[in-house]
């Protein structure tokens, strides 16, 4: 029983090194550096400039008369047309929408809880006119509490 426990005690140096790097514990309430994992949506700010950079990138497959739509499974299965997207940092994103009877319709999801199926769903403007983009006029949410226009 020794001998099976020193083999697994003794690890090749390089597969302990792998494995330091791969795995990063935190204590609670720390917050990893930027610079450790650059590719971290920390911020609603980061998780919409990829979610925008997603959507876009679906519409450019969509023939002019088709738009991305979102659909919410969890729910009640729940599809809507995605006119815009908003975000409030650190954690909120906003999604502005119609549904199929033109009734409006804006989705708030905490970044955390995001899980969004991308659907082509038909337009309903002007199908003349280029498709809108999304994300276009990147603006971050007014914050409520603190908005002065209000």
């Amino acid at each position: 029983m020794a001998d099976v426990n020193d083999k697994k005690k003794q690890k090749a140096p390089e597969k302990e090194a792998a494995a330091e790097k791969e795995l990063t514990i935190l204590q609670p309430g720390a917050v990893p550096e930027e610079e450790d994992d650059p590719e971290a949506p920390y911020l609603a700010s980061d998780m919409y400039q990829r979610i925008v950079a997603l959507i876009n990138n679906f519409e450019s497959g969509l023939p002019d008369d088709m738009q991305a739509g979102g659909r919410l499974v969890s729910a009640g299965d729940i599809t809507f047309s995605i006119q815009d997207i908003g975000y409030w940092d650190p954690n909120m994103i906003v999604f502005y929408g119609e549904l199929s009877d033109g009734s409006a319709v804006e989705l708030v999801q905490h970044i955390s809880q995001l899980n969004l199926l991308l659907v082509a769903v038909p337009r309903h403007d002007d199908i003349e006119k280029p498709r809108r983009i999304i994300g276009f006029n990147r603006k971050n949410e007014p914050d409520i509490a603190t908005d002065p226009e209000d």
